[in-house]
């Protein structure tokens, strides 16, 4: 819980996204690719990070992490601050990723193995810790390291701050898992088996057939495909949105507050998706997990579609909160009940392995969709770097919107015609 909690500082980048832009003067392209590259290295890694936390424990995960923050953030520090080429930056990024996905993938992984009678609950209370962090890092940042006058983040004060904090944190971490680690027995204490009776252990399938048996399963494409088309553009509206208010003008909405306000409210959606997916799944009541995954997929339709027929920027800005309560609600729900659905579908075993080979899709997705926002923005940018009024982004909220939708239709196909039929209760 300390490791998610602390580990999500990946998700304050659009607090400080649009000064890459105004103090370096990086595109909005070269923008999204640093935080495509910092979603890579946290989601594209994740097959073996999963694995090493199925092997190696959690332990290990804190240490690595450690090391991870400490250096990629005193390099984005330096890279800010001197003005480096921008392939310093991006490997900042990148390892910024790899050392979220080393903390949270640890952590998620350990509760997943350790709490096996209420799956919901025991994911969603580390899920949430996670998403929490963003939430009061965010109002630190914005109590220590913004300058009120002219809004700007001091950028490479707040990068420091966070490579000593969050090495810290892995290193408590790390130890309090290994002081609370059983105790493995020895060689002593197994009982000498009788003659006759040793038998020859079967040989531990490698990781590589783990992932092929995996990825036999077409219904694991079919819910791969769903996550891509819901959590890449969540993630999407989530590392653009500093953008998105940028271009409404002086005078809209806070952008720490909305950051804030996601946060909170996919916190406690969280939590609440993870405890009622299990009340509503006891066999007291056997309802389906399915039908809250897609309630949520709705909800985040929504969003998109109230983002793209102009409703966040009426009335200059007025309402961008309901696009931040919708979408932010619907994305960290649909990531609380996904890999409950891994545990529940294939099973605990190879859990962290599995849930890392899904975790790639809404890397990919993000890739995607954040590629399109960058595009079709700097598409409508005429006068600087920053674009200012609705075209800059509704299109891409178009195709979102349509996304979900398809998502939507993908998951109820695999759930009545594959799920159903194979008598997989989720």
């Amino acid at each position: 819980m300390l490791n998610c909690a602390c580990g999500g500082s990946i998700m304050l980048f659009s607090l400080y996204a649009p000064q890459f832009q105004t103090h370096l003067g990086y595109t909005q392209v070269q923008v999204n690719t640093l935080s495509i590259l910092g979603e890579a290295g946290m989601y594209m890694t994740t097959p073996i990070v999963g694995l090493c936390a199925d092997l190696y424990g959690p332990g290990l995960m804190s240490i690595a992490a450690s090391v991870l923050f400490a250096t990629a953030y005193l390099l984005a520090a330096w890279a800010y601050y001197a003005q480096l080429p921008y392939g310093a930056m991006m490997l900042a990024f990148l390892l910024i990723g790899c050392g979220t996905a080393s903390i949270y993938f640890g952590s998620v992984t350990a509760c997943a193995k350790a709490f096996t009678t209420n799956q919901g609950l025991s994911l969603s209370l580390p899920i949430t810790a996670y998403g929490l962090s963003s939430l009061w890092q965010s109002q630190l940042v914005n109590a220590l390291f913004i300058d009120h006058e002219t809004e700007e983040v001091h950028v490479p004060q707040m990068f420091v701050f966070f490579a000593f904090f969050l090495a810290a944190v892995g290193a408590v971490s790390a130890t309090g898992f290994y002081a609370s680690r059983p105790r493995r027995r020895s060689d002593a204490d197994d009982e000498v088996p009788l003659l006759g009776e040793t038998e020859t252990p079967a040989p531990a399938p490698s990781p590589l057939e783990l992932v092929v048996e995996f990825a036999s399963d077409r219904t694991v494409w079919a819910f791969a495909l769903g996550l891509f088309m819901t959590t890449g553009p969540g993630e999407m509206f989530l590392n653009n949105m500093g953008s998105m208010i940028r271009s409404i003008g002086p005078g809209g909405p806070s952008i720490a507050t909305n950051v804030s306000l996601i946060s909170l409210f996919s916190a406690f959606f969280r939590i609440l998706t993870g405890a009622v997916s299990d009340y509503i799944a006891a066999p007291a009541r056997g309802y389906s997990r399915v039908w809250l995954l897609l309630f949520f997929a709705s909800l985040l339709a929504f969003g998109h579609f109230f983002v793209a027929f102009g409703g966040a920027y009426a009335e200059h800005g007025r309402f961008f909160w309901v696009a931040s309560l919708s979408l932010g609600t619907g994305y960290g729900a649909i990531f609380t009940l996904a890999p409950t659905f891994v545990s529940l579908v294939w099973g605990v075993e190879h859990f962290g392995l599995n849930w890392g080979v899904l975790f790639i899709f809404p890397a990919v997705g993000s890739i995607v969709y954040e590629m399109l926002y960058a595009t079709i923005y700097d598409a409508h940018t005429h006068d600087g770097s920053l674009c200012f009024g609705l075209s800059c982004y509704a299109p891409t909220f178009y195709v979102t919107g349509l996304s979900c939708l398809a998502a939507i239709v993908t998951w109820v196909l695999v759930w009545e015609f594959a799920w159903k039929r194979r008598g997989i209760f989720v």
